[in-house]
């Protein structure tokens, strides 16, 4: 509704009059200054408190949009967890309760993610080893080795036999495993030529592996064992025990990778062969 426009001081027709309105207020300078500075007091005052409110205002907005950030992260994480934990429940549902099959490409490849989370397996690189052992409780086959033709190289005289000889051993399997006992014949110059400087031995056998206590016979067993008959490590392991012979799954390992090397040359005469074919 429009307001009716009037004096001050005045009233409209209608309106009652308003209380105190004929009376008049007489105030010295002093009292009008005083009530002046008071009501700028008391505005800076409320403009005070607005400032503030507002400011609280501001600071409580700040707090609720951060709390309101994290809410929304906790949740995304929350929820993250959730999804594994119940990719762990179905996982492990199927494996309880679903079809089994050694060929199925999950069982493999689930496999290959727990194997891989294993520690690996065998003896740690810098531990202390046990030392080689040579297995003594085998029967011995003593062999003498002797020089063809022990002669000094200078004036062709005839060396003397020295008593004693250099001995080493190789383990071999025949049927039954047996220790492989190497003597060579030791001899001594006694010419005064002076080229050979003391006492001189046959020359060792030939090994397939530098150091090796184990003979070829042994590695022929396990490779034709192994690529040939196909059969697991473990079960040849498990036969030559049985023989008299026991090797740890290392030491097994271990000889096939240096028996790996070997097998290059005959690896690319395969790869030829096998390009040079018509199909």
């Amino acid at each position: 509704m429009p307001q009716c426009l009037h004096e001050p001081g005045t009233t409209p027709a209608s309106a009652a009059p308003l209380p105190f309105a004929a009376l008049t207020v007489t105030l010295t300078k002093q009292e009008h200054i005083q009530l002046v500075a008071d009501a700028a007091y008391w505005k800076a005052q409320f403009d005070r408190r607005v400032a503030r409110a507002a400011r609280c205002e501001q600071r409580y907005r700040h707090f609720f949009d951060r709390l309101k950030e994290h809410s929304a992260k906790r949740e995304a994480t929350l929820m993250a967890e959730l999804e594994l934990a119940e990719a762990k429940i179905r996982d492990l549902r199927q494996r309880l309760f679903g079809r089994k099959s050694e060929r199925s490409k999950g069982a493999c490849e689930r496999r290959g993610q727990a194997l891989a989370g294993q520690a690996a397996r065998g003896q740690r690189r810098g531990a202390a080893g046990h030392g080689r052992t040579m297995q003594a409780h085998l029967p011995e086959r003593a062999e003498l080795v002797e020089i063809d033709e022990p002669l000094c190289p200078q004036c062709g005289l005839e060396m003397n036999v020295f008593p004693g000889t250099e001995d080493s051993e190789v383990l071999e399997i025949e049927v039954q495993a047996y220790r492989r006992v190497i003597r060579r014949r030791r001899y001594r110059p006694v010419c005064e030529c002076g080229c050979v400087p003391g006492i001189v031995t046959a020359p060792a056998p030939a090994k397939l592996m530098e150091r090796g206590k184990y003979g070829v016979s042994v590695w022929v067993t396990v490779l034709l064992d192994k690529f040939l008959y196909g059969r697991p490590s473990h079960r040849l392991m498990q036969d030559l025990a049985d023989r008299g012979l026991p090797i740890s799954a290392g030491t097994l390992a271990g000889g096939l990778q240096a028996l790996a090397p070997l097998f290059e040359p005959l690896d690319r005469a395969l790869a030829l062969k096998l390009r040079g074919e018509s199909h």
